[in-house]
């Protein structure tokens, strides 16, 4: 399996998201990539920051690779349709030296607390007749829609009253990982072909750092998770 993963050098909806200090001054990017540091699969990190580049040097197994530049302008221009991210794992998956049948995970660093070895249990699906595995939340609540004001609800009748632990659950995809086969990935030009498999993260492995309120819960969890070691 290969590991691939992306780091930008601006962020809008949180400044220099990739590069806030998480604890024991520690970057974003560095923090969730050292926690997948492996010498049993080698990562690779597209990015288009010369720092970042940089510093991978001195990572053990993993490659930086430099972004291509139509990356770089698809990613300023919000009105162009269709995913930047997806179409850099394709041009890695289009490497030579990748087997067909090799397994894929393209992680963000945006999703901290990830871990190997939910990734490794998540990439057996692909051994179980499925095509691909998304990282997604539970969510046992009441969910609704808002269309112009008006509540419509997901999963929970409102005319009467239940237990949370009595209505269906919904699955939020999350951007921790996506895996798949260089193959399948080709074959269909997308992160997620085929047969999906939605693998469960609980509360703390599905933290994803979107906004700044994100930032502060991370930085918080972090910092507890070195002070127990």
């Amino acid at each position: 399996m290969r590991l691939f993963t992306i780091v930008k050098q601006n962020s809008s909806r949180v400044k220099s998201k990739n590069f806030q200090i998480i604890s024991d001054n520690i970057p974003l990017w560095k923090w969730t990539v050292n926690r997948l540091l492996s010498d049993k699969y080698k990562t690779y990190v597209n990015s288009d920051s010369d720092s970042v580049l940089n510093e991978i040097k001195d990572l053990n197994n993993v490659e930086g690779i430099v972004r291509n530049e139509r990356h770089i302008v698809w990613e300023q221009n919000s009105e162009k349709l269709g995913s930047p991210v997806e179409s850099m794992l394709i041009e890695f998956c289009e490497r030579e030296e990748i087997l067909p049948t090799e397994k894929i995970c393209l992680f963000h660093v945006t999703s901290p607390f990830i871990t190997l070895s939910e990734i490794e249990k998540a990439s057996e699906y692909l051994d179980k007749g499925y095509d691909s595995v998304q990282s997604v939340k539970r969510i046992q609540d009441f969910t609704f829609m808002l269309e112009e004001e008006k509540v419509i609800p997901i999963n929970y009748d409102p005319s009467r009253v239940q237990r949370t632990q009595d209505i269906s659950p919904v699955f939020m995809s999350l951007g921790a990982f996506f895996i798949s086969t260089k193959a399948k990935i080709l074959e269909e030009k997308k992160r997620l072909p085929g047969k999906v498999f939605n693998y469960e993260l609980d509360s703390v492995s599905s933290i994803e750092i979107d906004y700044p309120g994100d930032l502060q819960l991370t930085r918080y969890v972090a910092d507890s998770m070195l002070k127990s070691i």
